[in-house]
């Protein structure tokens, strides 16, 4: 080969790989193609952290009418019966503004308040005016509102009762006619006349019902209403009253009376009995 060609060959190579170099240049610098839009990004909720805090009930129950006795209790006891009331006794588990309730039949109509607030305390309920039996207990509440009952009593006042008999009754009188009516604690009886012939006139034993005595009552009087008539005169009466002391309870007396009046001489056995209930 002769050294023209092998120079052109040289130059040849030369010439390619100038070529391979400016090529990858080009490549190496091609622009990329332009980016794709962006979907508009959303914002997320921030995240927060709450500090821990106490646990809680899924659910909350409503105020009920058994959580106000709670822990608060009452009780009540008669301590004595006494002719003019009743006197009770209360105990409470904590200071209670107590009400004593009570009636006939049942614990209702009637209040009486109690000393207070305490946590037991005493009280008298006057019954004078009545001898029948009530029912009663003790309301009890607490400074915070709770409130509790004590189991229902039932009781009547002390009565004493009184039988007065009339053993013997006669009436002496001179002339005329004569008679006697007699009257104890609301009942009457006539058991002489009036129209009976003189000289006298006796009557059978009788005796009143008996009656409940009025509290602190110590006697009461035997009313005597005489009848006397002599013709031409007319007829004239006159009431004499005889005082009849009441014994002990559980005891009897016996008393004798002589009443004169309007020319008539009344004479009496009487038997006096107190009983206690």
């Amino acid at each position: 080969m002769s050294r023209r060609a092998l120079i052109a060959l040289v130059v040849l190579a030369l010439l390619a790989m100038g070529g391979g170099v400016a090529g990858g240049l080009m490549i190496a610098r091609a622009p990329a193609p332009p980016p794709a839009a962006a979907a508009p990004a959303t914002p997320s909720a921030p995240t927060t952290t709450e500090p821990p805090g106490p646990a809680t009930s899924s659910s909350t129950a409503a105020p009920s009418s058994t959580s106000t006795t709670t822990g608060l209790t009452v009780q009540a006891r008669l301590l004595q019966r006494l002719e003019d009331g009743l006197v009770v006794r209360y105990d409470a588990s904590q200071p209670v503004t107590a009400v004593l309730v009570w009636g006939f039949g049942g614990p209702t109509g009637n209040q009486l308040q109690l000393p207070g607030p305490a946590a037991r305390g005493t009280a008298k309920l006057p019954l004078a005016k009545t001898t029948r039996t009530i029912s009663m207990r003790v309301v009890g509440r607490s400074a915070d509102g709770r409130e509790a009952a004590s189991g229902t009593l039932t009781a009547r006042r002390l009565v004493r009762r009184v039988v007065l008999e009339v053993r013997a009754l006669r009436l002496d009188f001179a002339a005329g006619t004569a008679g006697i009516a007699t009257g104890f604690l609301g009942t009457t009886y006539s058991p002489l006349g009036p129209g009976l012939a003189a000289p006298s006139a006796s009557s059978e034993p009788f005796a009143f019902p008996s009656v409940a005595l009025a509290a602190g009552a110590s006697g009461s009087p035997l009313a005597l209403r005489l009848i006397h008539e002599v013709p031409p005169n007319p007829q004239r009466t006159r009431v004499v009253n005889v005082a009849i002391p009441y014994p002990s309870p559980g005891n009897a007396v016996t008393l004798t009376r002589t009443v004169t009046a309007i020319g008539v001489t009344a004479r009496l056995t009487l038997r006096v009995r107190v009983t206690r209930a």
